[in-house]
């Protein structure tokens, strides 16, 4: 019967699996992405809640035919929302659901009082994930929602 050829303590088979191991970690992160399928750079901001209560974080600036993941990390709601504006900050999304955000870069916790906090208030899309652990949204300026433009 043939022996596993050995490299120092190693065999090829516990090689390959190291192998394995490594390009497939157990614990696997989860990702919401946001591609810009449109000719026009895009900014983005995203409100979630990582499970003590809906954060609202910003800017991502998306070009053109280009992807970003915004959130790398077990997502605890099925909810995402997010707001998205073209170059001349005018909404690329219609939303129904009131954020709070900044001019700069942040990450506001809750969605109440805005403006009593220093902060504007803008309208977020809905995204519902279902039971997906990672999601990719691709953005164009249609104003909707890629799902909605798919409904009779």
């Amino acid at each position: 019967m043939p022996r596993a050829r050995t490299f120092g303590r190693w065999s090829r088979p516990s090689l390959a699996l190291w192998g394995v191991l490594v390009a497939f970690p157990s614990g696997a992160a989860a990702d919401f992405t946001v591609c810009n399928d449109s000719f026009d750079v895009l900014n983005l901001a995203i409100a979630h809640d990582p499970g003590n209560g809906f954060v609202s974080e910003g800017w991502w600036t998306i070009a053109p035919n280009r992807c970003v993941a915004v959130i790398r990390e077990r997502i605890q709601n099925r909810y995402v929302y997010v707001h998205a504006t073209d170059v001349f900050n005018q909404p690329v999304l219609e939303g129904g659901a009131d954020f709070c955000i900044d001019e700069g870069r942040f990450r506001i916790a809750g969605p109440e009082d805005c403006w009593a906090r220093g902060h504007i208030a803008a309208p977020f899309a809905e995204v519902d994930m279902g039971q997906s652990e990672n999601w990719t949204l691709i953005l164009n300026l249609s104003g909707r929602l890629p799902a909605e433009d798919s409904r009779p």
